[in-house]
């Protein structure tokens, strides 16, 4: 098992990276995510007659909890911080251009824009088509309104039978 992060280590992380490129970021709120699940981190901001003001640095628990080695985890936290840079500084949103991918270079970190590492699987609730004649599964879905509009709409492709569900975790 690998580090497991505190909101504190982040922090910490972030402070040191401003001091490093002096432009500070204490005053921006950092937030841990449970909802994230394929975006490992984001800087928020809002962008208004254009002059962009920093909202929040945002974390997935997923990337905090240990899963990743401690290499890749600060590199995601200096990669918004990056974000945080080049847009605040610039008063434009440069998303992943020539500019940003220089000022990820600065910071020490690769310049590529997109978490390369293994996510793992994250299992949730779902629902199982079966045929109601042989119980073979014909489908899953996650959500109930397209379990309802198959239902109501198809029969099984092996027995022509009506369908039936059942919940699951997949």
């Amino acid at each position: 098992m690998n580090k497991v992060w505190t909101l504190e280590d982040v922090r910490n992380l972030l402070r040191e990276t401003g001091e490093q490129a002096g432009f500070l970021c204490e005053r921006i709120p950092v937030e841990v995510s449970t909802r994230m699940e394929k975006t490992m981190g984001s800087f928020l901001f809002r962008e208004v007659d254009g002059k962009i003001t920093p909202h929040a640095f945002r974390f997935s628990s997923v990337l905090l909890s240990g899963f990743y080695p401690e290499s890749v985890v600060r590199n995601v936290i200096i990669h918004e911080y990056a974000h945080y840079y080049a847009n605040v500084r610039d008063n434009r949103n440069h998303m992943h251009d020539a500019y940003f991918k220089e000022v990820c270079e600065s910071l020490g970190i690769p310049p590529h824009t997109y978490f390369k590492e293994l996510l793992p699987k994250v299992r949730k609730k779902g629902y199982v088509l079966v045929c109601s004649s042989c119980g073979k599964q014909v489908a899953a879905r996650r959500k109930i309104d397209s379990v309802d509009k198959i239902l109501r709409m198809k029969v099984s492709g092996c027995c022509h039978a009506k369908l039936r569900y059942r919940t699951s975790v997949f």
